[in-house]
């Protein structure tokens, strides 16, 4: 269950609408905000249109720093 008004809290909620618009008609857009902001938490369900009714759409969630992680130890492997 998605606890919206804990989601309308975070302070990446302010930057979705320019998010939004950068992304439309097939742009993109690299989204730069300290840790608990709501990137991990809101971005990815409004971007898939699973709270603001838009479109529904696919969405991919990196996490670099898991990746390099990752990447690093195999090397060291």
């Amino acid at each position: 269950m998605i606890r919206h008004d804990a989601l309308d809290a975070l302070p990446v909620r302010s930057a979705l609408p320019a998010l939004n618009g950068a992304l439309a008609d097939g742009g993109t857009a690299v989204l730069v905000a300290p840790p608990g902001t709501g990137k991990t938490t809101l971005v990815p369900l409004e971007l898939a249109g699973l709270l603001g009714g838009g479109p529904a759409r696919r969405v991919v969630v990196a996490e670099p720093r898991r990746i390099a992680a990752r990447a690093a130890a195999r090397r060291m492997a």
